[in-house]
């Protein structure tokens, strides 16, 4: 009987561990961060000013190195004039989706990280420094609706608690389309540096397509 116990109590201690491990692949968490952008094209525009995002993010791990990034950011970037006088702010409510390759496995507390992606961005606002709309009604629109490009970029998690984890990168935003429609050839460019903290969501089944 005792043995029976003891192997009953091995393979709970198992299944616990395996399941304690697998909640660890889904997480999600708040984050905020600071944008220096510019606007590549625009005579007036064309020199790196200050903003900020902020939102929500979901990471998963799997069991390789592999993971994926997904956040939805409310994020204000533009540009300014050399002086630093005039100002473009450009909101948007923009979504990025990044691979994640980290550099070490599951079980180390500190998780070395690179990420690639797309992003799109949904146009919320664009005003100058005066908090002056610089896209008033009209047809066209000086500004355009919506702004796609690539994420890439660096960071690190870090183990503060029980399944709870500090997520810090950097990041470079390359916009690849138009951003405006009366000057030809304006594009966002950006560097972002993003705090986050994740908490665990789930376990996610790669085989089943299930979260649970």
């Amino acid at each position: 009987m005792k043995k029976v116990l003891l192997g009953l109590s091995i393979v709970c201690a198992a299944v616990y561990s395996r399941q304690a491990q697998a909640q660890e692949n889904v997480s999600i968490g708040p984050v905020v961060g600071v944008n220096f952008s510019r606007l590549t094209g625009n005579v007036l525009y064309n020199d790196w000013k200050t903003g900020n995002n902020a939102g929500i993010f979901i990471n998963y791990s799997g069991e390789s190195r592999l993971g994926v990034n997904g956040q939805i950011l409310y994020s204000r970037l533009g540009g300014q004039s050399s002086t630093g006088v005039s100002k473009a702010h450009l909101d948007y409510i923009s979504i990025p989706i990044m691979g994640t390759y980290y550099l070490n496995g599951r079980g180390n507390k500190l998780r070395p990280k690179l990420m690639l992606g797309p992003y799109v961005g949904f146009l919320v606002k664009a005003v100058n420094e005066s908090n002056v709309s610089i896209n008033p009604e009209g047809n066209p629109r000086a500004y355009k609706g919506v702004d796609a490009g690539a994420a890439m970029g660096a960071g690190l998690n870090y183990s503060i608690g029980r399944k709870v984890w500090l997520n810090l990168d950097a990041r470079y935003n390359l916009g690849l389309t138009q951003v405006m429609n009366t000057i030809p050839d304006v594009r966002n460019r950006s560097w972002g540096i993003n705090l986050g903290v994740s908490f665990p969501l789930g376990i996610y089944s790669p085989s089943t397509g299930t979260l649970r």
